[in-house]
């Protein structure tokens, strides 16, 4: 039997589980760290928090699963993307990260479009091109923080942070570079177009291999801080929507949907992006034939968690879901665009906030809870027509706290029409990065990736017709509410 420590870098925190060749978790600890936001708009992180709380993290997971730190095979890394913070050659920030929630770069973002072409960066990145992402903060601190751009040895992300923490080399993978704006996505390197039009060095960037290669042992700093062998295999990581769909089951004719505060719907394709249509983004994946195209809901469980707290102060899921399912029998027709946080993909309407339509004198608080639900779902089906997954796929794979529910996952494969798989853990995206660990050190084969067993599997109903109709009629009040000024096609 072979083990792996696996570790979860998140926007909040960090998760290290010791996981089994069988992908059993046998122990997981978990500690969060903090975000600042000095100026509006700003949302900073300390990047050495990110290394302190692997360490803690995973010694704790470690202990816990009453095993010895010995027994670890491999160790390996899913991590939140986009983030970046400049470093110096002893690996210490220059200042601090610099997170994908930061939203600080709008003129750099403007400069890009207007300098190199929306279309001709979705062209060559896969992505459009939004602030979020690394390209326009790394031109925000080139434009007001020169020295510190200048005399950088690294601009990492906190995988490559802590790649290079483990083992002394300045390593990302190919998943983390598709979040950069400065990725070529069909030849699979840093575009030398891009760097040179913004002035960037490319021996500033890390070096780029794939996710599962074995980066090499353990460097003695590390292995003492972990308290593991120096012969521990490292594999190179993943960005962490990668892990999970990977952990998931991600193939030909299957899609993941991560089901959580916000919603990850992934598509895997065998060829490069050949479409101009820039509301999906496209990113690299495993191999260099394989791509992914991922639609994201910024608000999706934590909307039913909103409702819960407001409507049901005290309660638990449980009384939700019951409501819920009694509003499902009365034949509810209430519904609800999930845009809490503003414009999501695929159309980003411009001026969309979350919206309730269809309330009348008679409507209980379970018609709000399924509304949120169906709403979801309406929007998890708009994603697949975007991504072009009809008539291939056959079914999801459904994870995350969402995926708990007795009746949401039913309502997806009625919306859907598809097969919905729910695994016998949440956790996909740190057995993703278990299973690249096997794959570094060799228990398990890129082609043939194990995944988490299922516990699960939810057909549609008779009720797919019904929600047919209605799904058209969502379709058409959504657009009459925002299409005016917005990008659908």
């Amino acid at each position: 039997m072979a083990l792996f420590l696996a570790i979860d870098l998140g926007t909040t925190g960090c998760r290290s589980m010791v996981i089994e060749d069988s992908l059993r978790q046998l122990s997981g600890s978990y500690m969060e760290y903090p975000l600042f936001t000095p100026q509006k708009n700003w949302v900073e992180q300390n990047a050495e928090d990110w290394w302190r709380c692997t360490v803690e993290t995973a010694k704790q997971a470690i202990f816990k699963a009453g095993v010895d730190a010995d027994q670890i095979d491999a160790i390996s890394v899913s991590s939140q993307g986009i983030t970046f913070v400049p470093v110096d050659r002893e690996l210490k920030p220059l200042c601090r990260a610099l997170t994908w929630l930061d939203g600080r770069a709008e003129e750099q973002t403007q400069w890009i479009k207007q300098s190199l072409g929306e279309l001709d960066m979705f062209r060559l990145t896969g992505k459009p091109v939004l602030s979020c992402y690394m390209l326009p903060k790394l031109l925000w601190l080139r434009d007001n923080a020169p020295y510190l751009f200048r005399t950088a040895w690294k601009y990492l992300m906190p995988l490559d942070y802590l790649m290079a923490k483990l083992t002394g080399r300045c390593i990302t993978d190919h998943t983390m570079a598709s979040g950069t704006l400065m990725y070529d996505i069909r030849n699979h390197c840093w575009s030398s177009q891009v760097l040179q039009a913004c002035g960037i060095d490319p021996d500033k960037l890390p070096e780029l291999l794939w996710s599962g290669a074995n980066a090499g042992p353990l460097c003695a700093q590390a292995a003492a801080e972990l308290g593991l062998r120096e012969d521990c295999v490292v594999a190179v990581g993943a960005q962490d929507q990668r892990c999970a769909s990977l952990g998931a089951g991600l193939a030909d004719g299957v899609m993941t949907v991560s089901l959580g505060t916000a919603a990850a719907i992934c598509k895997l394709w065998k060829a490069p992006p050949d479409t101009d249509d820039m509301r999906i983004g496209w990113s690299a994946y495993l191999s260099d034939t394989t791509w992914v195209t991922e639609g994201v809901l910024s608000t999706a469980a934590t909307c039913l968690r909103w409702v819960r707290d407001t409507m049901f102060p005290g309660a638990d899921y449980t009384l939700v879901s019951r409501e819920a399912s009694e509003a499902h029998r009365r034949g509810s027709r209430m519904l609800f665009y999930p845009y809490m946080s503003g414009p999501t993909s695929p159309d980003n309407y411009p001026d969309s906030t979350g919206c309730f339509y269809g309330v009348d004198l008679g409507a209980k608080r379970g018609d709000f809870a399924l509304a949120v639900m169906e709403g979801v779902a309406f929007q998890i089906r708009i994603l697949l027509e975007a991504m072009n997954a009809y008539p291939a796929v056959r079914e999801i794979v459904l994870f995350g706290g969402g995926a708990k529910s007795d009746i949401w996952p039913q309502i997806i494969a009625d919306v859907t029409g598809l097969t919905v798989r729910i695994p016998q853990s949440e956790e996909a995206g740190v057995t993703g990065a278990a299973i690249l660990a096997g794959i570094a050190s060799g228990h398990f084969h890129a082609d043939i990736p194990p995944a988490l067993p299922i516990a699960r599997t939810i057909h549609p109903s008779d009720r797919r017709e019904n929600y047919a109709k209605q799904y058209a009629d969502y379709r058409s009040i959504e657009k009459k509410l925002w299409a005016q000024g917005g990008t659908v096609k």
